[in-house]
């Protein structure tokens, strides 16, 4: 990987050339993550390594010890000092417990004897890049609310739209509808506005020179002060920014608005994923029907392993009706969780808004009471009902009661 797109970029300083392979190897094989190359010098070594990693990455220092441990001691003291976002990685061939303190105490994070377990490495790797995705998010200021759908067909660029033109409240707050659709996404046609030249994904790729004035030239703005990144109208583009410039790019608009809401395609692409990495809230759309709550139930569990808390995702249940084929408290049951969200079907309503190019009031329809609901949750107004989260049963066995209740 080229290390201009990383998001964990690495650099060694006097590591023997075993070591070296390997662990080459080792981010080689996972993505998102690229070696930088291999310092055969102490002295000065942490001037290189703030000069020659980019600050917007997660940075490593593999250093190894057994060469001159003075030295490299020194170098971890001055990174810690210098560079405290650096973190630092201790080699060595000695397993001895003084030298495995010394070199946490100088500020090493991580301490590997030779030869570098493969797993052991991979699993530190991870834990540097949650780190900074963390602090990523720590620094955004307004609200990032993704929403995917459990399959294709379960409404998500109508609630998008409704959620969006609610929050941004006729221009009082900063609110962005991000179209992330690679191709042919349908936000600008529900919000009666012409397709904009650029897309999202375009202003995602050009994260090197983002700026007010950049962005400025992206954006299509309703006649409501709801402001929209369009998604591409070629039938054959494809989604082409790295997830760590998708991340960089809705951290730099968390800045900007109040508000972010984005409408992803089904499934969890690179670029989907990175868009939850930064998100508040992710808003599952599923329908009433079992391949739906399946889906759904899949999606929970893949979001678990990954370690989004219950709090973290959202479950609408777009099209409900009191008659529908499957109860409520089956589909909770199924799902080990509260259904956050019940969307009335209205069906009729919807459609006409979308021919028309005029959303659905939240005045004249029980959709739009219920996108009001929502609205209202995630801007804490009176009278808003947050579900309990947390699981009835365990996350990661959802996929399994869906099976067992519906006889699958």
């Amino acid at each position: 990987m080229n290390e201009s797109s990383a998001r964990v970029a690495a650099l060694a300083v006097c590591l023997d050339p075993i070591t070296y392979d390997a662990v080459s190897y080792f981010m080689a094989g996972m993505p998102g993550a690229a070696m930088v190359g291999n310092l055969d010098h102490y002295v000065n070594a942490d001037r290189e390594i703030g000069r020659g990693l980019d600050q917007s990455r997660a940075r490593i220092c593999i250093i190894d010890f057994d060469r001159n441990t003075e030295e490299a001691t020194w170098i971890t003291d001055r990174l810690h000092s210098e560079y405290p976002d650096v973190h630092a990685f201790a080699v060595a061939s000695s397993s001895d417990p003084e030298a495995i303190i010394e070199a946490m105490r100088a500020g090493c994070v991580e301490y590997f004897v030779k030869p570098v377990q493969h797993e052991r490495f991979l699993n530190a790797l991870a834990r540097v890049e949650a780190k900074q995705k963390e602090k990523a998010r720590s620094k955004v200021r307004g609200k990032v609310i993704t929403l995917i759908g459990a399959k294709g067909g379960t409404g998500v660029t109508s609630l998008a739209v409704h959620l969006a033109l609610e929050l941004a409240q006729d221009g009082q707050r900063k609110c962005l509808l991000v179209d992330q659709h690679p191709a042919l996404g349908d936000a600008s046609l529900y919000l009666g506005l012409g397709r904009h030249q650029y897309s999202f994904s375009e202003l995602a790729g050009n994260v090197d020179r983002l700026d007010e004035d950049l962005l400025k030239g992206f954006v299509l703005q309703h006649e409501s002060g709801l402001h929209l990144l369009d998604s591409s109208d070629a039938v054959d583009a494809m989604y082409g920014a790295p997830p760590s410039a998708v991340e960089h790019t809705l951290a730099f608009l968390a800045d900007t608005y109040q508000f972010i809401v984005v409408d992803c395609p089904p499934g969890l692409t690179e670029g989907t994923r990175a868009c939850i990495a930064m998100s508040e809230q992710v808003a599952i759309s599923m329908t009433p029907d079992l391949s739906s709550v399946r889906n759904t139930a899949s999606y929970i569990d893949h979001l678990s392993k990954l370690g989004y808390s219950a709090g973290t995702i959202y479950l609408v249940l777009n099209r409900y009706s009191k008659k529908g084929p499957l109860s409520d408290d089956r589909i909770e049951q199924s799902l080990g969780r509260p259904i956050s969200l019940r969307v009335p079907n209205s069906f009729n309503d919807v459609i006409r808004a979308i021919n028309s190019g005029t959303p659905v009031s939240g005045n004249k329809s029980a959709f739009g009471e219920a996108i009001q609901k929502w609205s209202r949750a995630l801007t804490g107004s009176a009278n808003a009902h947050v579900p309990a989260s947390g699981a009835a049963h365990a996350p990661a066995a959802a996929a399994g009661r869906v099976r067992a209740l519906f006889g699958i």
